[in-house]
């Protein structure tokens, strides 16, 4: 009685126009659709659009600009060297096309700013941070050490500025308010020189800032814009080393890191495969069926997308084609096969789809529910990534199984073409059976050992690992970190914004006011340029400090501290009331001092400092502040701030770790339940479902514990891999026991094996070829996938001919 897969043969040959009629019409219908899909390259397409830290990590990326600040860092030895060669790259890159700012200095200008606006303004800038600052100087120790100052200076080259200065301000409020320049050069801890150039403290490194009008995700100009900086760079004098650092740069980098590892693994995988299809069947034609089989399957895949969303993320389009790695099997067992029999082509393509079809539709269905999971994956990108790789699965099984027999009928490679690589199965087959219980104390050993490390494989959350960025600029990242301390994406970002400025900086005081009161260490604009309202606030809480019994506290103080005279020792200094009246008067203040002005600083040299936390983006304007903030508190930092964006990389990481956790778990557990119902519902044994069940259970198992021994964490690209060797190992696991069950002799069986078995070589073979190979890649991403690929592929492999025929001969009928 002939089955559905051979009528459908027959209906084919007889009606050989309507199955190039159909194919060509879903074909052309799903280029239109691939045609009209708009890929996205943003890596945050494949993460949880609902997820409040990766909904808040897209807004800080667009709304902060600091993030995308392109840093130059000169490195010399020679001081007048490197001052030479920041005024020189200076004048260079202001000529760059896409950069729109340069800042290479804090100019003597910027410098007299600060002098200028903010001496004797330490009422307008008295919150709580600067009130407990005074507080720790209002004691006889602080006191008489700045009087024994005054004194000894009175004497010496500086004894004039010293007496002014210590007449005017004794306690040093005014070095308070200029101290809280100190680390708002763009945020570099270290120095300038007397030109206002930002040095290291070492004075080896100087620091350049540059805007630019290219986003950094635009790739394709970025190139342009650093290979413009690059040569601009190049003319400095010898002995300047730059050093480029950025979102531009690492952009650049990742494309031509994966431009360099994409030609590299697809010519690699290309010439593999070509040369094992022509070792396996002697012929060019299975090299065809087999590619147009798989491209059928990815156009189909793209169409729907095209049709259904119209965009997909052109990373869930690269690992979508390294899960329709799995389609290429379906033809690749249909030629293997027909390529180990004996007849005519006709005869042969038709028996070879008896033997294929049904364990291949099964196989086919029980791949498509396991990658099905996907969709309650929380990554969003894996929801497409299911769509396509079901698609496109599928479409490949459609092709191989209806063109591809009729394409043998009329191409197919010699009779027993493959008919070496079947002996050779068969000869491995029979050295397996020699070797019987051997080979499965030795796989259960290694199981259990490799078993033993599932414990030690980690999670790493962190996207950054996943950054193909080159060694030169790790290098100089590391360098700027370690010589400048520059944290800012290691720590936690809070962005706030408001209609206008005003608003956003009084939206950015609030902010600050509850970090200080977290005790958190921050940098923030607040404070030297607090709201104005924030200034009046500022100016009560002075008046409310300087109340009548502080003052008279403070008098006293005054009166009962002395210093030595350095000409008589034993002589004490002290000084009167009098000679501090005008001290005494700021500190009373009589009247409301005038307030900074936020929109006239703008048109001012210190904007230059003070622009670095300030953007305006979209009609509205946004303020950053960086704050080193214990992870388990960024919780009340929101509940204070629920309009703040916060952006905290420790955070972001733990969560995408718990999302990971999470998938591998439902998923695998899912996947797994609806493959043991379509098994048990094809089988109705429970040995047989077992059986099937042993590659990719024992395939996960040494995987995940080689993982684990080898130090691969997983991550949110490789934890795709799991799913993929999961429909390799069932697939291989399906066809051993359907074509085992469905022989009715001992001799039937090992002949129909050998095929079997040579078609799971040959897939497995091609499938290591076409992405094992990325285990050759630079780039972290694909060289993840590419290793547990690897790792994966041969696990199942040899399971599937090592453990599965043992299993199914022992105690069954075609048994010794």
């Amino acid at each position: 009685m002939r089955g559905p897969f051979e009528q459908l043969f027959d209906f084919c040959r007889r009606k050989p126009v309507v199955l190039p009629t159909i194919l060509i019409v879903l074909l052309v219908l799903s280029l239109i659709g691939a045609l009209r899909i708009d890929f996205q390259e943003d890596v945050f397409a494949l993460l949880p659009h609902d997820e409040p830290v990766v909904s808040e990590a897209q807004l800080a990326m667009h709304r902060y600009r600091g993030l995308e600040r392109i840093v130059v860092a000169l490195e010399c030895d020679d001081p007048a060297t490197l001052a030479a060669a920041v005024d020189q790259a200076d004048a260079a890159l202001r000529k760059v096309d896409g950069i729109s700012e340069v800042v290479s200095r804090i100019d003597q200008s910027a410098q007299e700013d600060i002098g200028s606006l903010y001496i004797g303004k330490a009422p307008l800038l008295f919150d709580e941070a600067m009130q407990g600052q005074v507080e720790g100087r209002l004691n006889a120790d602080y006191y008489g050490a700045a009087l024994q100052r005054y004194v000894d200076g009175q004497a010496g080259a500086e004894g004039i500025k010293v007496v002014d200065r210590f007449r005017s301000d004794p306690f040093g409020f005014d070095e308070l308010v200029l101290r809280r320049f100190e680390k708002l050069n763009s945020g570099f801890a270290g120095k300038s020189d007397a030109d206002g150039r930002i040095l290291s403290a070492d004075g080896r490194l100087a620091v350049i800032l540059l805007e630019s009008d290219v986003p950094s995700s635009n790739t394709g100009r970025g190139r342009e814009l650093m290979s413009a900086m690059d040569a601009a760079l190049a003319e400095l004098p010898d002995g300047v080393t730059p050093h480029v650092i950025g979102a531009h740069r690492s952009s650049v980098d990742n494309a031509e890191v994966l431009k360099t590892d994409m030609h590299l693994t697809i010519a690699t995988s290309v010439i593999a495969v070509l040369l094992l299809f022509i070792v396996a069947f002697r012929a060019v034609s299975p090299i065809l069926i087999a590619l147009l089989s798989v491209g059928f399957g990815f156009s189909f895949a793209l169409g729907s997308q095209g049709w259904i969303h119209g965009e997909l993320s052109a990373i869930t389009a690269g690992f979508g084609a390294v899960l329709l790695g799995i389609s290429v099997d379906y033809a690749v067992h249909l030629l293997t096969t027909y390529s180990s029999l004996d007849g005519d082509r006709e005869s042969r393509a038709r028996l070879a789809l008896r033997y294929v079809g049904r364990p291949g539709f099964v196989a086919m269905l029980t791949t498509v529910l396991a990658i099905s999971v996907l969709r309650f994956s929380e990554f969003d990108g894996l929801h497409q990534l299911a769509e396509m790789a079901i698609a496109g699965i599928a479409g490949s099984l459609v092709f191989a199984f209806t063109a591809g027999p009729q394409l043998l009928r009329k191409m197919g490679p010699k009779s027993q073409a493959a008919s070496a690589l079947s002996g050779a199965i068969g000869a491995l087959q029979r050295t397996r059976r020699r070797f019987r219980w051997p080979v499965l104390c030795t796989v259960g050993l290694v199981t259990v050992v490799l078993a033993a490390f599932l414990p030690s494989v980690g999670f790493d959350g962190d996207v950054t690992n996943l950054d193909g960025k080159s060694e030169r600029t790790r290098a100089a990242e590391k360098l700027v970190a370690q010589t400048f301390g520059q944290e800012t994406l290691s720590r936690t970002l809070v962005v706030v914004g408001g209609n206008d400025l005003e608003e956003a900086l009084r939206q950015n005081d609030l902010a600050a006011h509850d970090l200080h009161e977290l005790g958190a260490k921050y940098e923030s604009a607040a404070w030297v340029l607090p709201a104005t309202q924030t200034q009046l606030d500022n100016v009560s809480r002075w008046r409310r400090f300087w109340n009548g019994d502080r003052l008279e506290g403070l008098r006293k103080l005054i009166r009962e501290t002395a210093a030595r005279d350095p000409n008589n020792p034993s002589r004490e200094m002290r000084v009167s009331e009098k000679a501090l009246t005008a001290f005494f008067d700021k500190l009373a203040l009589a009247e409301d001092p005038a307030t900074l002005n936020p929109a006239a600083l703008q048109q001012r040299p210190i904007w230059l400092l003070l622009g670095n936390f300030v953007s305006k983006q979209d009609g509205r304007w946004y303020i950053g502040t960086t704050t080193q903030l214990d992870v388990s508190r960024l919780s009340e930092l929101k509940a204070r701030q629920p309009a703040a964006i916060v952006l905290n990389k420790a955070a972001f990481v733990g969560r995408m770790i718990e999302f990971i956790r999470h998938d591998l778990v439902l998923m695998g557990g899912l996947s797994l339940l609806l493959v043991l119902v379509v098994l048990w519902l094809t089988f109705r044994k429970l040995r047989e479902v077992a059986t099937a069940l042993v590659p990719v259970a024992g395939g996960i198992v040494w995987t995940l514990g080689l993982m684990g021994l080898i130090g691969i964490p997983f991550n949110i690209i490789n934890t795709l891999v799991t799913v993929f060797i999961a429909g390799l190992g069932i697939d291989y696991g399906i066809f051993f026991v359907q074509t085992y069950r469905g022989s009715d002799s001992r001799e039937q069986a090992d002949e129909r094996l050998k095929h079997a078995g040579a078609g799971v070589l040959v897939a497995a073979l091609t499938t290591l070829f076409g992405f094992g190979s990325m285990a050759l890649a630079r780039h972290p991403a694909l060289f993840s996938v590419g290793v547990t690929t690897a790792i994966g592929v041969i696990s199942a492999l040899v399971l599937t001919l090592t453990v599965v025929p043992t299993l199914l001969e022992v105690k069954t009928k075609h048994a010794d």
